[in-house]
């Protein structure tokens, strides 16, 4: 069921994020050298570990735009476990899908 996915989704998402480092760390990862995208990636999980569901989001669309075929598409499979831990209604959602749209589209 959705609502199995979702908790499934949210325990993966905790697991990678607890992982994933630290944040300031990252984003000086990133600052010198803006195509290290799992780097991005990680930066965007320690966001999301550190509450930052925005920021989590907005490093995920960044790194779709600058390289959207990296590692199998990593940043956007990352993105819809980000949808379904928040569930399809939730604001944040549905204003990140129609940004995603328009990455993959423009």
């Amino acid at each position: 069921s959705k609502e199995i996915q979702a908790v499934v989704s949210a325990l993966e998402l905790a697991d990678q994020s607890a992982e994933a480092g630290d944040v300031s760390d990252l984003r000086q990862a990133i600052e010198a050298d803006p195509k290290n995208m799992q780097a991005r990636l990680d930066l965007a999980m320690a966001l999301y570990g550190n509450g930052d569901r925005e920021g989590a989001v907005d490093e995920l669309l960044e790194s779709i735009r600058v390289n959207r075929a990296w590692n199998e598409e990593a940043a956007r499979k990352q993105l819809l476990k980000l949808f379904e831990a928040f569930g399809p209604t939730d604001e944040l959602t549905m204003d990140a899908r129609r940004r995603l749209s328009s990455v993959l589209f423009s």
